[in-house]
């Protein structure tokens, strides 16, 4: 089961996180955000799928011990992550211009 996400939907209308942000949410706003920096700051270079994002999975009380792997689909702005080891993966969309967003500006 994929994990769809639109990353606006941890930010209020001034694009800082929403307070308070219940704690589930708050940790799945950093683990996301830990990949959408990731790619956007490697996002120059082509084909390089690897983070330094440990996955988030746990299966009987047991971490995975996987990171994750993520690619910018340069068609559609989503990013497309997974975890080699569980299978964890999803789609994050709505991420540029937010706080995670490490793009370096247009000169």
């Amino acid at each position: 089961m994929a994990l769809i996400t639109d990353m606006r939907h941890f930010l209020g209308e001034d694009g800082v996180l929403y307070e308070p942000l219940p704690r589930p949410a708050l940790g799945l706003a950093f683990f996301q955000g830990s990949i959408v920096a990731w790619v956007s700051m490697c996002s120059r270079l082509p084909n390089y799928p690897h983070t330094n994002v440990p996955c988030r999975r746990r299966t009987a009380r047991t971490p995975c011990v996987g990171e994750i792997l993520a690619v910018l689909d340069p068609s559609t702005e989503a990013i497309h992550w997974h975890c080699p080891i569980c299978g964890d993966d999803g789609l994050i969309s709505g991420w540029e211009g937010t706080p995670w967003d490490r793009r370096t500006p247009a000169a």
